[in-house]
């Protein structure tokens, strides 16, 4: 079986800067043999830093993290960079794949699952992914059947799918009438003033957007502006792209306000739906015609039922019974293959 070429990859910023932090990984004797021919000596040993001409390019440090992994430190201006790109695929250095990066960052790792996993939990976005990322690497051991096997379609479930809202954050929509309250809801939910919140129709005149921890869950929240029959160009452009966050939200908030009714939903949409009535402590709204319709009535002023509201939006993004199924939940593509490399 061949041995596959040194991967080369680097963890600093595109833009120019003092110093650049590259990584080259793989085979022990090409890894020395690519670092021998870029600068002309004997590549550092195991543990050890060393200064070097890259060729013609540049000069700066290599240390030597392991065996398999060296880091070269050149400085870090773009065309530097673009010609050590160059030479060292002349070299044989080779793109690596999301796998072997991860490895390089998690080096404590105990398999390619373990890795995943770190990797992934470094980037997860909701806290509720924390023991249940923890618990994979072990569940993924355990099973070996079908269909968890390398031959497997790795193809995700519609569960794998729903828990990736766990790192990835999912987007929720809110939409409605004009003073419906959508402002007001968004900044109680975030716990500080997001969105200008106001009795003048027509007060947001943009998607506001926020980052939100639903008890556990952190969603990318969006307040659209009220629709009404006068809105101005700049409502209108609004408006528009509204319509295009509908378009991709995973989840559609209807809210409206005793009196107000619903506000039809423009273009087709596979997200999840609910129907909130907000201003529940009005005197009207326990007799109004919106009550009846909706899946929740809350008052986003004085806070009643808002945790209930959290929760709902919570557990249809993520069901809590995706969250107790103990069967290995493919976080990343590809997990099927990985989990079988291994435990070879």
């Amino acid at each position: 079986m061949s041995i596959a070429s040194p991967a080369w990859w680097w963890s600093t910023a595109h833009t120019p800067g003092a110093i650049a932090v590259a990584h080259l990984d793989g085979d022990a004797h090409l890894l020395e043999e690519v670092l021998r021919q870029l600068t002309g000596k004997e590549a550092p040993r195991t543990g050890e830093v060393a200064w070097r001409r890259f060729g013609s390019i540049d000069d700066g440090v290599i240390a030597r993290t392991s065996n398999q992994h060296a880091l070269l430190m050149p400085h870090g201006g773009t065309r530097i960079r673009e010609l050590l790109d160059d030479r060292l695929a002349e070299l044989g250095a080779r793109t690596p794949s999301a796998h072997e990066s991860a490895h390089a960052a998690w080096p404590e790792a105990a398999d390619r699952v373990e890795c995943a996993m770190l990797n992934t939990l470094s980037r997860a976005a909701s806290p509720l992914a924390v023991d249940l990322l923890s618990a994979q690497p072990a569940r993924w051991r355990q099973h070996t059947e079908p269909p968890f096997t390398a031959n497997a379609l790795s193809l995700p479930s519609p569960r794998d799918l729903r828990l990736r809202r766990l790192i990835t954050p999912a987007r929720v929509v809110v939409t409605g009438p004009t003073n419906a309250g959508k402002s007001t809801l968004l900044n109680a939910l975030a716990g500080r003033a997001v969105a200008i919140a106001h009795h003048t129709p027509g007060t947001t005149r943009d998607a506001v957007a926020a980052r939100i921890d639903l008890a556990g869950l952190v969603v990318d929240w969006f307040d659209t502006p009220g629709v009404r029959p006068d809105m101005d160009p700049i409502e209108r452009a609004a408006a528009e792209l509204a319509a295009r966050a509908l378009a991709c939200a995973d989840m559609v908030i209807e809210l409206t306000a005793p009196g107000l009714g619903w506000h039809a939903i423009a273009g087709a949409t596979t997200a999840l739906r609910m129907r909130v009535l907000n201003q529940s402590d009005r005197a009207n709204a326990h007799t109004c015609p919106e009550r009846n319709s909706a899946d929740l009535a809350i008052s986003a002023h004085t806070g009643a039922a808002m945790d209930e509201l959290v929760a709902r939006v919570r557990d249809a993004l993520v069901p809590p019974a995706d969250m107790a199924n103990s069967t290995p939940w493919r976080f990343m593509d590809g997990l099927p293959a990985i989990s079988a490399a291994a435990s070879a």
